[in-house]
């Protein structure tokens, strides 16, 4: 699991199975004799105790001011509260090389994690079985599909109105430099961004750079080295504009200057194409439906890590956006379109 929603994927697919193994020993102790036993883990206890070894504290650090997906928060709020990851560092420092234990030693220490560890679990079954958590839920699940089916329907209303798009992909964001030093910082910096993009949406208007823009999609991440960022997606009408990756790479650069004064750094993903397996950028034509499919999965992807981790932002600022869905278009008298959009 290398991305961060894949980590935050797999707590919560986790945290549904502690819930529906209720039964699960979690460790099987047998006496060897001489004060020394076996402590044998279940498949379920294994996976936690990997899971809280590698991916929580790292998680935590990478998204130090997220509201967590429910499944997860609960999990990662059971988990410190009850000093389980503790006890789980200090069980690895014995750096064991096999499960066997000496009472009045080294035992005390696995002892504490299954101890920790049950009465983990019970407290996060017990909280998923309440009213409230069940009414987290269903507004997580409801907010989530929302914005999903509305980034769908926007994407299918361009191309129903366009034959091609030219779609370019740049993550804006600031020199290393600019980064979050402090918690005063968490607000500042983030006014400074919103201001900066606003500032590159508002000379839109009137720049000849982005005179054939027909869409776009946006997304706000907040990372402790990067900073605030931001993943941008434009559409511009195909028929129109050509050359992606020299357009990405004026957009970047217009951030850089006049934007944000030299401060800004941008990342031109048009430009790395081919390290794409599913790759959803560059010409599409509205009868490429592998294209645009591709096109949907990417853009998907910039609110998929919003849904398992919300990023909190001084006033409640949006962290997501798009432009309006266009009306559905009006066959001409000209030649009808021969194909039909086919990208689910």
């Amino acid at each position: 699991m290398n991305t961060l929603s894949e980590q935050l994927f797999h707590i919560e697919q986790l945290t549904h199975t502690i819930v529906n193994q209720p039964d699960d020993p979690l460790y099987t102790v047998i006496d060897q004799g001489n004060g020394g036993v076996q402590v044998i883990p279940t498949p379920l206890a294994n996976m936690i105790f990997l899971t809280i070894r590698d991916y929580i504290y790292p998680l935590l650090q990478q998204f130090p001011i997220h509201q967590f997906n429910p499944y997860i928060n609960v999990f990662f709020k059971n988990v410190l509260n009850g000093n389980l990851a503790e006890s789980i560092l200090h069980h690895e420092s014995l750096k064991k090389q096999n499960d066997h234990y000496q009472i009045g030693f080294d035992y005390e220490v696995v002892l504490d994690v299954m101890t920790r560890m049950r009465v983990c679990l019970d407290q996060i079954r017990q909280e998923i079985k309440s009213f409230e958590f069940k009414n987290l839920i269903y507004n997580a699940n409801r907010a989530s599909k929302k914005n999903y089916e509305g980034l769908m329907a926007y994407i299918d209303s361009l191309f129903d109105n366009y034959y091609q798009l030219l779609v370019i992909r740049v993550d804006l964001g600031y020199h290393q430099g600019n980064h979050i030093t402090c918690q005063v910082d968490v607000a500042n910096k983030y006014w400074e961004a919103k201001h900066d993009f606003e500032h590159l949406f508002n000379n839109a208007k009137m720049n000849s750079l982005f005179e054939h823009k027909v869409g776009h999609i946006w997304s706000l991440e907040y990372g402790p080295d990067k900073g605030y960022h931001y993943h941008l997606i434009l559409f511009f009408d195909g028929s129109k504009v050509q050359h992606d990756v020299y357009l990405a790479m004026r957009v970047g650069e217009y951030w850089i200057y006049p934007i944000t004064a030299g401060r800004g750094v941008y990342w031109n993903c048009n430009d790395h194409k081919d390290d794409y397996f599913k790759c959803g950028i560059g010409m599409i034509h509205y009868s490429e439906g592998e294209k645009i499919k591709h096109l949907k999965q990417a853009a998907a992807y910039l609110i998929k890590v919003d849904h398992y981790a919300r990023l909190l932002t001084p006033g409640n600022g949006r962290t997501f956006g798009r432009g309006e869905i266009l009306p559905p278009r009006i066959e001409g008298p000209g030649r009808p379109r021969l194909y039909k959009i086919n990208s689910n």
